[in-house]
């Protein structure tokens, strides 16, 4: 009959498909399998407890590093591990803070989850993003969505090494933040690209990366903005600071026109990178 297809079996008695119908049952076995583990995924995983609280506020401004390590340690961190930018005098308190704050999130993914990104996800509405006593509110494309995976994400992963504090790598990431900041623009293009204004600086191997945070009330602000990720679905910027290859760091802020709630950070990544000698020595 013509359209019908028919199973055929083999002397063994194996069923074995024509192959339209073979691969309709493929397709089955693959939509049903991901539904299945994607289901899984979040029922045998704990659910989102937004009563579990923190020291540290979302909204926090003004933090010194001593400051901010001093909140992380009674909310349970190891800070005088994590806080590998402490005596790097090329940051301020500020840069220092966003090295602190990328390395809770590779130490203890699971910890950083339960204790903020459960904060996050509680101020949202609908697709309104409520900060505690900040009057802006931020208006997303995704709402909580981005968030609630973030959670999720976390709790399964394994984690990844510190980030050890660049002196090149941040002198990279200041001529970008001030590049763009005066233009009022956005974006990683400008002076040559990401690879001409870190190789100025010092040589690199295996890989490089970097993200731009713009406006950001705090450095803890800067993280979770660039986890979640809102508006960019492949979510590249979490991936960049998630990656287990990285080991060095740069950070820089500057003041965007465009972005007055805070401050703009670029922050460079490596995995061996290499400052050229100073002429001076």
């Amino acid at each position: 009959m013509a359209g019908f297809i028919s199973p055929k079996y083999t002397l063994s008695g194996e069923l074995r498909l024509k192959r339209p119908l073979k691969v309709l049952f493929q397709y089955g076995l693959l939509i049903t399998s991901t539904i299945v583990l994607f289901s899984c995924s979040y029922f045998f995983l704990p659910g989102i407890d937004l009563k579990e609280g923190s020291k540290l506020r979302v909204g926090d401004p003004g933090l010194d590093n001593m400051e901010y390590a001093a909140l992380l340690s009674a909310d349970g961190w190891p800070a005088d591990t994590l806080n590998t930018a402490v005596s790097a005098d090329f940051l301020d308190d500020d840069e220092k803070n966003l090295v602190l704050a990328h390395n809770l999130v590779r130490y203890d993914p699971a910890k950083f989850a339960r204790l903020y990104v459960t904060e996050y996800i509680s101020y949202f509405k609908g697709k309104e993003f409520h900060y505690p006593d900040i009057e802006p509110i931020l208006l997303t494309m995704e709402g909580k969505e981005p968030a609630v995976e973030l959670f999720y994400e976390l709790l399964r992963w394994e984690g990844a090494g510190l980030l050890v504090p660049s002196e090149g790598l941040s002198e990279a990431a200041a001529s970008h933040a001030r590049y763009i900041c005066e233009l009022g623009i956005r974006g990683h293009g400008g002076q040559g690209g990401m690879r001409a204004r870190i190789e100025r600086y010092g040589t690199w191997e295996r890989k490089i990366a970097e993200n731009i945070s713009y406006g950001n009330f705090s450095a803890h602000d800067a993280i979770m903005y660039m986890l979640i990720d809102d508006q960019v679905f492949e979510r590249s910027h979490r991936k960049i600071i998630m990656d287990p290859d990285f080991v060095y760091i740069g950070v820089a802020k500057d003041l965007h026109p465009r972005y007055p709630t805070g401050y703009t950070y670029v922050i460079n990544y490596a995995r061996m990178f290499r400052e050229y000698p100073d002429d001076n020595e």
